[in-house]
């Protein structure tokens, strides 16, 4: 714990906001797992507000499990706002993933052997 917050400490000097936002969401993390949830939510709800305006989902996932979790310990209404809006960042990161799948870029991915595969830009389709 000493070493996160002094990296901590650093980022927030540097305004490194992902960084930042990291080192808040896994204190958070250690106080939950530790059974201290004020703490722990001292970490997380900031972390969350850091991500939101970077913006970084992947963040913003991990804190809103955490906050999940704090708000079905402590027995919160919040709790279910808070497990749609986890559901929410899962749902917006499994589009962007299939999304990149589906680009031409992604065959270079799965290319292990043969000629250079072809990137062929899909045509547009119109709605």
């Amino acid at each position: 714990r000493r070493y996160l917050r002094e990296t901590l400490k650093m980022a927030n000097a540097e305004d490194l906001n992902r960084l930042t936002s990291c080192s808040l969401v896994l204190l958070g993390h250690i106080f939950l797992s530790l059974g201290n949830s004020r703490e722990s939510m001292n970490m997380v709800t900031p972390a969350m507000q850091l991500a939101s305006k970077i913006p970084d989902v992947h963040v913003q996932l991990w804190a809103s499990a955490i906050l999940k979790d704090l708000y079905r310990l402590c027995a919160d209404p919040r709790e279910n706002e808070a497990f749609q809006m986890h559901c929410n960042f899962s749902q917006m990161l499994l589009k962007d993933h299939f999304q990149a799948s589906q680009m031409p870029e992604h065959n270079l991915i799965q290319w292990t052997e043969g000629s250079f595969p072809l990137l062929v830009e899909p045509t547009p389709t119109s709605t």
